[in-house]
């Protein structure tokens, strides 16, 4: 999962649409709810819609809206575990989140460094 829900607003908007399966929500819908700022939860629901195995994203009109819509029974499984954890153990669900960020900054930082020192071949 920690590919999928990379950021504490997708984990909560992510959550939020799985305690409403069968419904549809605009992502104003969901921040109205979560109390969060518009631009961080569109954008979380955008990338979880993204990523295609969680969310779907479809257009009520000129509205986008997201529904919770695992691609398989083993990805339901694995959020409801993710659900539960967070539920017991918010904090240590956070603390991963954060550890995961802090490791992707780092990867990048790295593939940058080494770009800064590649030598293109063909170039005088």
């Amino acid at each position: 999962m920690h590919d999928s829900v990379k950021t504490f607003e997708e984990l909560e908007a992510l959550l939020f649409l799985v305690r409403h399966p069968d419904q549809d929500f605009s992502a104003e819908a969901v921040t109205a709810t979560l109390g969060a700022t518009v631009g961080s939860i569109d954008e979380a629901l955008e990338e979880l819609a993204r990523v295609g195995e969680l969310v779907n994203m479809t257009r009520a009109g000129t509205v986008r809206v997201y529904r919770y819509a695992p691609r398989d029974e083993s990805i339901r499984r694995r959020v409801a575990e993710l659900e539960a954890a967070y539920n017991e153990r918010r904090m240590t669900v956070v603390q991963m989140l954060s550890a995961n960020a802090l490791e992707r900054v780092r990867r990048a930082a790295m593939r940058r460094l080494a770009d800064a020192f590649r030598i293109e071949r063909g170039k005088k």
